[in-house]
């Protein structure tokens, strides 16, 4: 599947759209389709080094704290010599206890483990952000059966501290970036935001970048986060149905009043996960209220609701008040349409699906993937500690592209730690069956 820049003539950004002056350090996600997986996933690029020696691959995760990427010795059965290795540079350094002894890393995984060893080092982000310091895991053992086609190496962890990190003495690289005053010695904001496209995406460093907006102009709502599960968790007050035809979320998102059917899941603390692929719903729910959200072609999205979240709300830049915020789905923006090449015909499945994990962490509610995030340009303010959605920019036709993926889905989400921090989904993907 082609991968084009989206820099190049008629790509993302045209330059007539906004003053780019000051704008946050942007660092471009690469779309993978893995045909033979059926799996779609978004990486990045760092450079680890004071002299950027190593270029590594890396998944950004707002659902998991560790920060791992391979050690130049690593082996694995299902980890193929392709992937980049870190080589040891000048400016390693390794990291030791209390005690004297280093500090090791165990990652569990549904699908696999990683094992390891902590240390520091120089990474680089973008053109300009250099993070001295940063505390990496490196794995000298990765048995993840995805990595076997899966092009990004490591993953670089944008959660909150959990009691493994505590333990370890490992200081997430949100924390370290805030305490070093990296971003704000530069004149940028302690945020980072998220962006996604069917061609690709951005990670942001140091503010909201209006280009990645529908419009530069709208403003960004934001709604506070609690961070003890070690997650950027937010409350949906309400989740509803509203049933409308011939009314754009497009083009009006904010006044779309129409017929809708109840009210449901009050008080739900939800995890934003940028690696979760699927939006996923309370199991009791999609089994009681959204029991009818079924789609057996195409044509059926005509008959899908808007779905509208109902989130807590710190209120919208300038503007005092409004305790709740709506942020509403509609069926283009929920349903997931691929072509299937067994015999070149459109089909559609639903991009919300039900929560089966047994859950340890106490977070009961919704986990919005990257399904939710291609809709919402979605900014973590780490000093204020909120949340900013604001309806995010596609290129024209960009909604009608379709996915090369045939059939089914699969899940593949990471294996919680027990009663700790939950690695939510790290390993989420569309899937052939």
């Amino acid at each position: 599947m082609r991968r084009d820049s989206p820099h190049r003539a008629g790509g993302d950004f045209p330059s007539e759209r906004v003053n780019q002056k000051n704008n946050p350090i942007l660092i471009k996600l690469i779309k993978q389709d893995i045909p033979s997986k059926k799996m779609t996933t978004y990486y990045g690029q760092v450079a680890v080094g004071e002299k950027s020696e190593n270029v590594i691959n890396v998944l950004f995760d707002t659902g998991s704290t560790e920060f791992w990427i391979p050690f130049e010795n690593c082996k694995g059965d299902n980890f193929p010599d392709s992937h980049n290795k870190y080589k040891r540079t000048k400016s390693f350094r390794n990291k030791f206890s209390k005690e004297g002894l280093p500090t090791l890393l165990e990652v569990s995984y549904l699908s696999g483990k990683v094992i390891g060893f902590d240390g520091y080092d120089t990474i680089k982000l973008g053109a300009n952000l250099s993070v001295p310091n940063t505390n990496i895991a490196f794995a000298t053992k990765i048995e993840i059966l995805v990595l076997e086609e899966f092009k990004w190496d490591g993953i670089l962890g944008l959660g909150f501290e959990n009691a493994d990190s505590r333990q370890r003495g490992m200081k997430p690289f949100l924390d370290h970036l805030k305490d070093e005053n990296i971003l704000t010695d530069m004149g940028y904001k302690n945020q980072f935001g998220y962006y996604l496209s069917n061609r690709g995406g951005f990670i942001t460093f140091g503010g909201v970048d209006n280009r990645l907006k529908r419009s530069p102009e709208e403003e960004v709502m934001w709604s506070p986060v609690s961070t003890e599960m070690g997650f950027w968790t937010i409350d949906i007050v309400g989740v509803r149905k509203e049933y409308s035809r011939g009314v754009s979320v497009e083009r009006n998102q904010d006044k779309v009043v129409v017929k809708y059917e109840g009210f449901h899941d009050g008080g739900k603390k939800s995890i934003i996960d940028t690696g979760t692929f699927f939006i996923y719903a309370p199991k009791k729910t999609m089994q009681s209220y959204l029991n009818g959200l079924e789609i057996n072609s195409c044509e059926d999205k005509d008959k899908l609701p808007y779905i509208v979240f109902q989130i807590k709300s710190k209120g919208i830049e300038g503007i005092k008040g409004s305790a709740i915020i709506e942020l509403v789905l509609s069926p283009d923006d929920y349903v997931i349409e691929y072509l299937n090449e067994e015999n070149w015909t459109r089909e559609c499945v639903l991009g919300i699906q039900a929560d089966e994990q047994k859950d340890e962490s106490h977070i009961d509610g919704w986990t919005l993937g990257q399904i939710f995030i291609k809709s919402y340009y979605t900014i973590f303010d780490k000093d204020n500690l909120q949340i900013g959605f604001v309806r995010s920019w596609q290129e024209k036709g960009n909604r009608k592209e379709a996915d090369h993926f045939k059939r089914s889905f699969l899940n593949v989400r990471t294996k919680r730690s027990s009663g700790i921090a939950r690695r939510r989904g790290t390993y989420n993907g569309p899937l052939l069956a």
